[in-house]
């Protein structure tokens, strides 16, 4: 184990490790350790150990290192380099170090208790909107009462906090700048981080972007959404199936649940066939739960309710038998904490408000969320942490236009703010959008080696429609 001492007093713990990604590609790299104050607002407290992962870099003059942040909130970057995007992060190490780091309460970094309490809902009764944000408010609150009983300062674990650990990681690391690599709530973070310490940024690439003020997605967006599937399904792009009436289905479907509960049988897993009954409110909560982030997922959509606008609701059967039994078995300490705290600005929860019970979908995408931050008292960060200032990082912005979970028009007004920024637009991409076409991780590579990028737009192969 090598030990290295710094100045600024924390002390980085490194020691050879071998990296096995999933499917199998071994690597020699390096574990680093270090510790960091769990609550700096009350510049107290005892320390947390972080981890990462780093890839020495194969430049014999490398630049500032490249650090991975992972999205969720929850996820672990150690775990994301094992998979499918293993292969990028060995291709960015011509440029510099590539640093897998697991953020606090993450992946190798000291982690919290989960709560053991879980609820599941009747498979046999169709079940309201305020039922589930009852019962997952009172599951919450005995969460609430079990960690504070063990100890765990869940207000120390906010996106602000993150961002502080982010720049310990640069100070351990020696390095007078970082530069960002992230997705998803990886960019909520790396917002905070530019807010906080922008002159330390050397390049941001960040994709399926969640701006300071996104947690809580705008039901009018997931809906327009929904429409923009509705319309790409007429044609199918040429193909011999096409759904020219799916808009008038989905509202349909959505009318009749609201009139009367559906019951379905499917299949379950031992080869044997059980029976649900469920309302329109989990019927959403299936839909925007496995069938809107990616084009492999989205495709299904139109095949789906046309099935139940005939009456058919077996498919979605097994979906929605996941929403009751095993949606809420647990919640995730560090996810429930970072999301809590980010919170929602006054202008848009008055605009989640006005559009809530109109949309088709609601808001469920994170319904229940936006349920416990009105009903459950746990602070937010302060306004300043939502608002997303003009910056000037030299930035790459990716976006995929069919990407249900981080929408476009959002992405538009994010990408404004980068005064120095480029917005890559990925055609028919989602949201796990990096590894989606060899092109994307061209460009992002091209982009940390200061090659300029000749294309402001990427098209991909549309994925057909069932």
């Amino acid at each position: 184990m090598l030990l290295i001492h710094h100045s600024i007093g924390q002390t980085l713990l490194l020691e050879p490790y071998q990296f096995i990604s999933r499917a199998q590609d071994t690597v020699q790299a390096e574990r680093g350790t270090f510790k960091v104050l769990e609550d700096r607002t009350a510049n107290q407290g005892d320390s947390i150990e972080l981890s990462f992962i780093r890839f020495k870099s194969t430049n014999p003059n490398p630049g500032p290192p490249i650090v991975y942040l992972s999205g969720g909130p929850g996820g672990a970057a150690s775990s994301t380099a094992k998979g499918d995007r293993f292969s990028l992060f060995m291709k960015l190490r011509a440029v510099a170090d590539v640093i897998a780091f697991d953020q606090r309460g993450t992946g190798l970094s000291q982690r919290l208790p989960n709560c053991p309490y879980q609820v599941e809902f009747e498979m046999g009764r169709a079940i309201n909107k305020e039922e589930y944000v009852e019962q997952t408010t009172l599951l919450m609150s005995q969460c609430l009462s079990y960690w504070e009983e063990e100890g765990v300062n869940l207000k120390a674990y906010n996106t602000d906090e993150s961002a502080k650990d982010l720049d310990a990681l640069r100070r351990v690391l020696g390095a007078e700048q970082i530069s960002l690599w992230g997705i998803s709530y990886g960019s909520h973070l790396a917002f905070a981080y530019i807010r906080l310490f922008e002159s330390k940024v050397n390049k941001a690439v960040l994709a399926s972007l969640e701006g300071p003020d996104e947690t809580i997605k705008l039901p009018s967006a997931t809906q327009d959404f929904l429409w923009q599937i509705a319309q790409l399904a007429k044609d199918n792009y040429g193909s011999n199936t096409s759904y020219p009436e799916l808009k008038t289905k989905i509202l349909a479907v959505h009318e009749r649940l609201k009139d009367a509960p559906a019951t379905t049988s499917y299949r379950n897993r031992r080869g044997g066939r059980d029976t649900l009954t469920f309302s329109n409110f989990e019927l959403q909560m299936a839909i925007a739960s496995f069938y809107l982030k990616n084009p492999k997922d989205s495709k299904q959509i139109p095949r789906l309710y046309s099935q139940m606008y005939e009456g058919d609701f077996s498919a979605i059967g097994p979906d929605v038998m996941v929403v009751k039994r095993y949606l809420f078995s647990r919640l995730r300490p560090m996810a429930l904490a970072m999301d809590l705290q980010s919170g929602i600005s006054p202008q848009r929860k008055a605009t989640v408000d006005n559009q809530i019970n109109s949309a088709v979908l609601g808001s469920c995408i994170n319904v229940l969320l936006y349920a416990w931050m009105n009903q459950v008292d746990f602070p937010t960060l302060p306004e300043e942490f939502r608002q997303l200032k003009p910056n000037k990082v030299d930035a790459l912005l990716l976006s995929g236009t069919l990407d249900g979970r981080t929408y476009l028009r959002a992405a538009y007004e994010i990408a404004a703010k980068f005064e120095n920024g480029q917005h890559l637009i990925i055609e028919n991409a989602g949201h796990d959008l990096y590894m989606q076409s060899p092109l994307i991780g061209e460009a992002v590579l091209k982009f940390f080696q200061n090659e300029a990028l000749q294309v402001e737009r990427i098209v991909l192969k549309p994925t057909i429609f069932d």
